[in-house]
């Protein structure tokens, strides 16, 4: 991920609770419910910030949180002392080339990382790799709003929300597809459902490197 990224949210570690926590609140529950983690299972949360979601998980679970931010991630680090989340290890790393071997968790979740990385397709093919055979693929994302003036808008404005890292204009479905992953299920979350969640069983097929 670029250097410009990660000051960006090293910048935003100090306020992301209280501004982006409230806003991506209702996604975050919605997210946790669908996953339904059981105990005893293994979980990576892909961009896992400041650990906002991280006291939601069953403590018999077992929670991995990458984050490239080592700012968000001593965030994250004060919220598993506070609430004692031993279950929970987290690591500073890149999204898009992780330490993990293949087929590492059950279910792994990727929450507003998507749009903010370089290489989507990378990063998604990733996730594939360290996620198990048969195991669930969770993508929380800002998708954009259906009304296509709005949208048409929104795709202006896309290089400006990069810079902020905001993320930018992209096809999710299109994504999906290169990655050859397909929804079982989504939900559109947060104000005005301009948020997509989607779940996907990784059935992994022989791709081509990025």
């Amino acid at each position: 991920m670029s250097e410009h990224i990660k000051k960006v949210y090293s910048l935003y570690a100090w306020i992301y609770d209280s501004f982006f926590g409230k806003i991506f609140e209702h996604g975050r529950y919605v997210a946790f419910n669908m996953m339904n983690v059981k105990p005893g299972e293994t979980v990576l949360e892909v961009g896992v910030g400041t650990g906002l979601s991280l006291p939601l998980y069953p403590k018999e679970s077992h929670v991995t949180g990458i984050d490239i931010s080592q700012e968000m991630l001593e965030k994250a680090e004060g919220k598993k002392e506070y609430y004692g989340l031993t279950n929970v290890n987290l690591h500073n790393m890149d999204a898009s080339s992780m330490a993990f071997a293949d087929n590492a968790f059950d279910k792994v979740i990727a929450s507003h990382v998507i749009t903010v990385v370089p290489n989507p397709l990378k990063t998604l093919n990733e996730i594939k790799r360290v996620c198990k055979k048969d195991g669930e693929i969770f993508i929380l994302n800002y998708t954009g709003c259906n009304n296509r003036i709005i949208s048409r808008f929104e795709e202006f404005i896309s290089p400006l929300r990069d810079k902020m890292g905001l993320g930018k204009h992209f096809d999710l479905d299109g994504l999906l597809r290169d990655a050859h992953l397909s929804i079982e299920c989504e939900r559109r979350v947060n104000f005005f459902d301009m948020c997509r969640l989607v779940k996907c069983k990784n059935n992994p097929l022989p791709h081509k490197p990025v």
